[in-house]
């Protein structure tokens, strides 16, 4: 019996263990207090246009009420394909590639790079989006369901922009103890609505996995 007792101790330590460790995400409440507030518009001092560190093709544009997302698709195509292939150069573009749309391209010896610019929304402020400026960054905020959000955070030094979000599996005990554990199907991490524990989270680099863009 005692050896039975600790054989299902250990089953039990090792399951708990393993459903702490495997927390993969973290959602948050609004912080409580009058100082807080909910702003419809992104801050002027952050907006432009950010290219990502070493990936130039991928682009980041902010603008007062929304961040969009770019990146360009090379096509290199052999000037001897070119009517092989139903396109044409009209009006410096080339056309066929996408239709209806000339697309700029450069001429390097006996090859066109054709030049394919994909979008897509970031963020965009509205009924379930906003922003709010906390210890000099901004935050954004997007609504999972009534008062619980996914929240990303911005910093911009000069011309680096920092994209920042929580990566639960980067999380220290400082962190953990600051957090309430939501035990679902799928367990995460909550951040209450308390402005201390808000600062504790700052404080402690719960925002801590970084894409740095830079201004041009």
């Amino acid at each position: 019996m005692k050896l039975l007792f600790i054989f299902k101790f250990i089953i039990c330590c090792t399951y708990s263990i393993y459903t702490q460790t495997n927390i993969n995400s973290i959602y948050f409440r609004f912080p409580e207090g009058n100082k807080y507030n909910k702003q419809k518009f992104i801050p002027k001092n952050i907006h432009g246009t950010y290219f990502k560190q070493h990936d130039s093709l991928v682009k980041l544009t902010i603008i007062s009420d929304s961040i969009t997302t770019s990146h360009t698709v090379i096509f290199p195509i052999p000037k001897k394909n070119l009517l092989a292939n139903n396109m044409s150069i009209k009006n410096d573009s080339i056309h066929g590639i996408k239709s209806s749309v000339g697309l700029p391209f450069k001429s390097i010896n006996d090859t066109l790079y054709a030049f394919l610019e994909q979008y897509d929304q970031f963020y965009k402020s509205d009924s379930n989006s906003f922003c709010l400026e906390f210890q000099n960054s901004i935050l954004l905020f997007e609504t999972l369901e009534e008062n619980l959000f996914y929240v990303i955070k911005l910093n911009a030094v000069k011309d680096t922009l920092y994209v920042i979000e929580s990566d639960p599996s980067l999380f220290n005990e400082k962190l953990t103890k600051g957090l309430k554990i939501i035990k679902q199907k799928e367990p995460y991490y909550l951040l209450e609505k308390e402005s201390e524990d808000w600062l504790n989270f700052f404080k402690n680099k719960g925002f801590n996995d970084s894409t740095l863009f830079y201004k041009r």
